[in-house]
């Protein structure tokens, strides 16, 4: 008897809860879209932003992962992500290369970047003993592919 009571306070003895996942799915996509939107706005900020525009060049080459240099202001460079004041990059980039002798340097810089910021870093690369460096930009509209 004492179990039929039970039963009948809180339903039955095999009824399972159910989740609503809903609630949960609704907030992981607005923080997707958050960080889409945030990450877009960093990059254009601190990162390469819109690449300057050429009708000539050849497509990346993605046999093996380069060294990507970014420009952030007058006094950082973005090493593979790694923020590294300029008069430090030389001696970064001579560490990457003892280690890496054959390795690909790609110098992104936006195309409000005045030249007077990319300079010093490819003097630094210079420097450094890096024998060629990638000016990466992006395919103006009228080129051929």
């Amino acid at each position: 008897m004492r179990r039929t009571a039970l039963q009948s306070v809180h339903g039955s003895a095999h009824q399972t809860g159910r989740v609503n996942v809903t609630p949960m799915i609704d907030v992981m996509m607005v923080l997707i879209v958050f960080y889409l939107i945030v990450g877009r706005l960093v990059m254009e900020r601190h990162g390469e932003g819109r690449l300057p525009e050429s009708r000539y060049g050849r497509e990346l080459e993605r046999s093996a992962a380069p060294l990507t240099l970014s420009i952030v202001d007058e006094r950082t460079v973005l090493v593979d992500g790694l923020a590294t004041p300029i008069d430090r990059l030389a001696s970064v980039l001579e560490g990457r290369l003892a280690r890496d002798p054959g390795v690909r340097v790609e110098l992104r810089a936006g195309r409000e970047r005045p030249y007077s910021m990319v300079e010093p870093v490819v003097s630094a690369c210079r420097e450094a003993g890096v024998r060629s460096v990638e000016l990466v930009t992006e395919r103006s509209a009228g080129a051929s592919p």
